[in-house]
């Protein structure tokens, strides 16, 4: 029992410092960009750019690691050389010198999170974890990150952002040190070995039409998480209200993960996918149409599901119908893909749609949704 409380208590503190690093660069990063004198495309482009590499860095950096004895090394390498290049942020100045450091630090950043996961999940199996209680301590500390930050930039300077955001890969590289070894089976299949894990997902056809169906939902927060909190503050909320909004989204997202894991066990997931893309549909929707306040706070909460369910979702999937050999191949997939090309492309469009339309950029992410919907509705016909 010491060894399974140990092992929660390390996995959760990973997620806690990780969400953290979130909770201060998703909502306020595009901020502090502009107080560079960024323009909105350029933020669009800079904010863009982890998810655009995340294409090729994920799938190769956890493929290699998919090939070794553990997934733990490949981890700590990624998150100390990202520690390393984002010290030069404070000597920045200008779209391009961003841009070259933003470029650098993601050789290694986005393999961080495929790599987590995949040590969470074998963890939570081998001693029988949930990890969804586990991933819910990540959401509670992106929304405390998030709230105090926006109450303490309400009377201190954008500047600040900076190095709470260094502050916090410190925190990661700390609590990844201390996170258990020996994630994966000492044998490693000679199929494994001798094959290419990702040129075997990608011929599944299950598996690609999963990669679609949560690209599309993950592709409808683009202009959410690249313009969202500027959008509001141009229409007169201030950064505590620009929190406290991020935290009822990840407050739904938080209830999903405690409570929706008997719900995926219970119904078809092209079910879920449908209910999440009808209801992402709406949501977005309403983001382009209304800046009241109480509607905000509601629709908000539809964030729950958009990505909380949607998350749960896809880690449920991962878990149960991908071979445990191409754990960390299919983790990196589902980043690079769903969470890198698709979300890359939609905030970068979004970004440049933005910028001439404003909140009509919404309508974009609201049809994205209801794609994802149809696609499930026919897989869940079809497998009647």
């Amino acid at each position: 029992m010491k060894i399974k409380t140990s092992v929660f208590l390390k996995l959760s503190s990973n997620y806690t410092s990780f969400f953290i690093y979130l909770g201060i660069i998703t909502p306020f990063w595009a901020m502090w960009l502009s107080s560079r004198g960024l323009s909105p495309s350029e933020i669009g482009i800079i904010i863009a750019v982890p998810y655009i590499i995340k294409i090729i860095v994920a799938p190769l950096i956890s493929q290699a690691a998919d090939k070794r004895a553990e997934y733990w090394r490949p981890l700590l390498i990624s998150v100390v050389f990202s520690v390393i290049v984002s010290g030069f942020y404070i000597f920045a100045a200008g779209f391009w010198s961003l841009l070259l450091i933003t470029l650098v630090v993601n050789i290694t950043m986005p393999a961080v999170l495929p790599l987590m996961e995949t040590i969470t999940v074998g963890q939570s199996v081998k001693h029988d974890l949930n990890y969804g209680h586990i991933r819910s301590f990540g959401s509670a500390a992106f929304i405390v990150a998030t709230v105090l930050m926006g109450m303490f930039l309400k009377n201190n300077s954008i500047d600040y952002v900076l190095w709470a955001f260094y502050g916090s890969m410190i925190l990661l590289l700390i609590t990844v040190i201390l996170l258990p070894r020996g994630n994966k089976k000492a044998h490693i299949s000679s199929e494994t070995k001798s094959s290419s894990p990702i040129k075997h997902l990608l011929s599944d056809g299950d598996f690609v039409w999963f990669l679609c169906v949560v690209g599309l939902l993950q592709m409808s927060h683009g202009v959410y998480y690249s313009m969202g909190s500027i959008y509001w503050k141009e229409n007169g909320l201030g950064e505590d209200v620009i929190g406290f909004l991020w935290a009822v989204g990840v407050i739904a997202e938080i209830i999903f993960f405690l409570y929706f894991q008997k719900i995926i066990n219970k119904y078809p997931l092209s079910m879920i996918f449908a209910i999440i893309g009808l209801l992402g549909a709406l949501r977005w929707a309403t983001m382009a149409m209304s800046m009241s306040l109480p509607v905000l706070f509601v629709v908000q909460l539809i964030h729950g599901l958009t990505f909380g369910a949607s998350h749960l979702a896809a880690i449920h999937y991962l878990a149960k119908r991908v071979k445990r050999d191409y754990a960390a191949s299919s983790q990196s997939l589902y980043s690079a893909l769903p969470l890198g090309l698709g979300m890359g492309l939609a905030t970068y469009v979004g970004g440049v749609i933005y910028e001439y339309v404003s909140s009509g950029a919404y309508f974009l992410m609201a049809f994205l949704c209801a794609l994802a919907f149809l696609l499930s509705i026919i897989r869940f016909i079809r497998k009647k």
